[in-house]
């Protein structure tokens, strides 16, 4: 599917993954980011966390790290070629806040499951600030994409 048929699914809801998006070939990459990876890496985080809450995740994951947005590969682009190609962009901007939101709420998902508020946790990833934190990330830079795609 197109992104902006994405974009509809996204907005209704629906699950999400970023195989769903047709990219053009060899325009994945925009100033050295694969959008459709750190789509993908975004969407994913929701898998990661349901584990540590259900205690079937062996990853380590400190919430003090989580919720920095500079420690993901995304976020390294953010603060590294992607804010010097894109910062004079209005949707990188909003994607780059959008994303530190996320990071923020993945890290209080994190902290309520690893403090053993199993009910707690579940209720953030699912109905709390996550799922609106994650929409908000995946689809501004889906919208970023579609916006480098027509220069």
């Amino acid at each position: 599917m197109g992104i902006f048929d994405w974009w509809k699914k996204a907005e209704s809801n629906q699950f999400l993954s970023a195989d769903e998006i047709v990219f053009e070939a060899g325009k994945e990459e925009a100033a050295g980011l694969n959008f459709k990876s750190a789509i993908d890496a975004h969407i994913k985080w929701k898998l990661r966390l349901a584990g540590v809450i259900a205690g079937t995740s062996n990853e380590v994951l400190d919430p003090a790290v989580v919720g920095c947005d500079d420690q993901c590969a995304l976020g390294k682009w953010i603060y590294g070629e992607g804010g010097r190609v894109f910062s004079d962009s209005i949707q990188f901007g909003e994607m780059r806040d959008a994303h530190a939101d996320f990071h923020q709420c993945a890290a209080r998902v994190l902290m309520a499951a690893q403090g053993g508020d199993k009910a707690g946790a579940e209720h953030l990833l699912n109905s709390g600030d996550y799922p609106r934190a994650s929409l908000n990330v995946t689809s501004r830079l889906a919208k970023l994409y579609a916006r480098y795609q027509t220069k």
